[in-house]
This record gives structure tokens, sequence and C-alpha cells, in this order.
């Protein structure tokens, strides 16, 4: 056992021992009192000598009860609180109440729209770019933010049947101070910066989801012209393989250091590029390879900003590239 234990155990010991010997002493003085009374066949308040005693016993059991609740109440924080505390103690009982049934509700009607830390949006700016730039950047990523919060709070409205939130409403919050000494910070900084928006607790649905921003200095992952990822390929099996290599190139460029939302890294193909890119791979006869290359220097936070080329394998003379431009973003 620890000495916390060992403490615990005396202090409560001492307790009991100190009310037994308060307790006793009244009930000595109090039957003294009461023998006396009786041998004297004295009267208190005219009573006769036996109503008396009661009376001496009975106050000496109310005696015995006050003392022993106020060395209780004077030597313990909780019962002191329970004697003189217990409208503070009901309401705070009701409040706590309150925050359950609000908890309750939330999870009932679809859990959070985003979990503590999680990551919402970010994106890569130059450092050293002037006050008034780098604040525009810092408010469309916040407006960016409010976006997708209402988009994924609608995706919970849908299921649920309830009405949608307009794009137009705010549904975020974030501390003005902190927004205003983060734009100071990154105005002075040299070279890449990246800026991430995240979660600051965990955000209930139908409620504004408070929101906190951070920024570090962002290393070069590709740079232009870099072959993120390559596939061979065949006519007989472009389209399987194609979306095998679409996965296989986010996969590649996260592993080598690129941050995704929510497993993307931004830029996805659409169904009319993907049909321009089978019709070029359709024009190959044998066997040829796409290749994803970086369209410019890409950062950790970057979108992924890539061109994707076919290749002929069977006659570099007769070989045709695609370009397509996959993810492009306003900043690195």
């Amino acid at each position: 056992m620890d000495f916390l234990s060992w403490h615990t155990i005396i202090r409560v010991a001492g307790v009991y021992a100190l009310v037994a010997a308060v307790a006793a002493g009244i009930a000595y003085l109090a039957n003294q009192l009461g023998r006396q009374i009786g041998k004297r066949k004295m009267s208190v308040l005219h009573l006769r000598p036996r109503h008396t005693s009661i009376l001496i016993t009975t106050i000496t059991g109310v005696a015995i009860a006050i003392i022993t609740l106020t060395v209780f109440a004077c030597l313990s924080e909780p019962v002191r609180s329970l004697l003189v505390g217990l409208e503070k103690l009901r309401a705070e009982e009701t409040q706590l109440r309150q925050n359950i049934d609000t908890l309750q509700q939330a999870l009932a009607e679809g859990t959070f729209i985003w979990r503590i830390d999680e990551p919402i949006v970010h994106m890569t700016i130059p450092g050293g770019l002037s006050y008034e730039r780098t604040r525009a950047a810092v408010t469309s990523l916040l407006a960016e933010a409010n976006v997708r919060t209402i988009m994924r709070s609608n995706s919970i409205a849908a299921e649920k049947g309830y009405k949608p939130t307009s794009v137009s409403d705010v549904l975020i919050d974030y501390d003005p101070e902190q927004v205003e000494e983060l734009i100071n910070s990154i105005s002075g900084e040299q070279g890449f910066i990246g800026l991430r928006v995240l979660a600051a607790q965990n955000c209930l649905y139908s409620h504004r989801a408070p929101l906190r921003l951070e920024s570090w200095k962002v290393r070069k992952v590709f740079s232009e012209g870099e072959v993120v990822s390559k596939r061979e390929m065949d006519k007989q099996r472009s389209a399987l393989e194609f979306l095998k290599f679409i996965e296989d190139t986010r996969r590649k460029a996260i592993a080598k250091g690129m941050r995704p939302i929510d497993g993307e890294l931004g830029g996805e193909l659409n169904s009319a590029d993907i049909e321009r890119l089978q019709e070029e791979m359709d024009k190959e006869n044998g066997k040829f390879e796409v290749v994803a290359v970086a369209n410019r220097d890409l950062y950790e936070t970057s979108s992924l900003d890539i061109r994707v080329e076919v290749h002929s394998l069977e006659s570099s003379a007769n070989s045709e590239t695609e370009y397509h431009n996959y993810g492009e973003g306003t900043y690195y």
C-alpha cells in the first residue's frame, strides 16, 4: 500500500477517534448531570425529575449530532460542500446533465463533422509576401475550410433527412488574434510555407466548428519535370491498368512526403479527362507507358499538379504524348 493510502487511513482514523472522544465526553457529562438531577430531584423548566432526565438525554443526543457534523465539516471539504453548498452542487449537476443531453443528441444526429486535430484544408505559399497578399491567401483558405465544413454537414443532413445549411452561411469559428499573428509571421519568413487548418476540438454536427491554423517551412518533394510514377501497359488491359496507375501515383507521392487531406492530394481526374487519355491509349497498337510528371515544384502541402504522358514502347518515332494538368492550384 503506498504512502498516500496510509496517510488517508491515518487521517480518517484520527477524525473518527476525535468524534468518538468528543461524543463520549458529552455523553459522560450528560450522564453525570442526570445523576445529580436524579439525586437532588431537581427540575428544569418546572418539569418532573423523570421528564427532566429525558430532556437532558435528548439534548445530549442533539449535541452529539451537531458536534459530529461540525467536526466533519471542519476537516472534510466534501462534507462542508454538502452542508453549505447544496445549491451550487445542484446548479453544477443541472449543467452537467444538459451537457450530457447535448452530447447524446449530437451522437444520435450524426456524431462529429471533424475530429480534434483533423486537417481540413492546406496550401503552400511563398514566404516574404506582402501583408495584403498573405492575408488574402489565409482568408481564402479559411473560406475553403468553411465550404468543406458545410459540405460535410450537409452530407450528414441528407442522411438524416434534415434541412441543409446554405453555402453562404458561416459554420466555422477561429481566433482572429491567432490569424493576425500567423499572417505577420508568414510575411517575415523566407522559402515556402505550409499553411494548414485543423479542427481545434471534436466538432459536433449542427454546431460551429472551432478551428486553428498552423504553419511550418515545407520541403520540396518533387521538382518541375520530375517523374512521379510510371507504368507499362498494353491495349487489352489499359482501362484497369490506368486506374491502378492513378492510385499508384497518389500512393508514391504520399510515401515521398506529400500530405493528403482525407487520403487525397487534390486535382482529381474527371470523366472527360479519363476519356481523352483513353482515346490516346487506344491509338497504341502494342505496349506503351504512361508517365506522371510534375508540372512544377511540388511541396509537402501542394496539390498533385502533374501531367500524364503516354509513350509508345514499340517505336520511339511513333510515340505520342498526352499532357494533362492534374490538380492545379493558385499557390504552390
